[in-house]
């Protein structure tokens, strides 16, 4: 992670850099998310006059598997953790900071190539898996962007993008077919 982006005179730190991104390969089932909200600054803390600093991240604090009709979705459940430091409107201009938790649901789809006639659970132990057995990693999730910005002196409007990653089984993958390179075309 680096020190953080500065826009609109707000520095704001817990973006992925983007040196940090993962590969993604047919293995890597993904997906993002806008997570979209309104932090209101609490009671005991003195309006906004700036937004200085926004320190942010997400992790993933639950998964489980589902079936679906045309394979397995994995069901994410995560937590936004974010630290709101600011220049009070007050004569003395002094920093004050306020820290919001916010949770997050989402989902990754796993299309499976399911043939005609055959349900999901019944191909997936035609492979000797269970539902349990699909995921070869956890989920990861990275925060690719954040929008923030005051919308009064109490209340900050913020936008988070997430990018939800994860490794599946390589059973899963159907094999690529190999030509016999010894073939003629006509």
């Amino acid at each position: 992670m680096s020190n953080g982006v500065l826009r609109d005179f707000v520095q704001i730190i817990g973006i992925t850099d983007p040196s940090e991104f993962p590969v993604i390969t047919p293995l890597n089932p993904n997906n993002q998310i806008a997570v979209q909200e309104r932090l209101t600054i609490p009671d005991p803390k003195p309006d906004v006059e700036q937004i200085n600093t926004l320190l942010i991240d997400a992790e993933v604090t639950s998964t489980r598997n589902i079936f679906t009709p045309t394979g397995v979705k994995v069901v994410v459940e995560g937590l936004l953790r974010q630290k709101v430091i600011y220049t009070a409107l007050v004569e003395e201009q002094s920093v004050h900071s306020a820290h919001f938790e916010h949770p997050f649901c989402s989902f990754i789809d796993i299309p499976l190539p399911i043939p005609a006639g055959v349900t999901v659970e019944e191909f997936l132990a035609s492979l000797g898996l269970s539902i349990n057995d699909i995921l070869d990693g956890p989920v990861n999730v990275i925060i690719e962007d954040v929008e923030v910005n005051l919308l009064d002196p109490r209340t900050v409007n913020k936008c988070v993008i997430l990018f939800l990653y994860t490794t599946i089984n390589p059973l899963l993958i159907p094999p690529i077919p190999v030509t016999d390179q010894n073939e003629q075309t006509s």
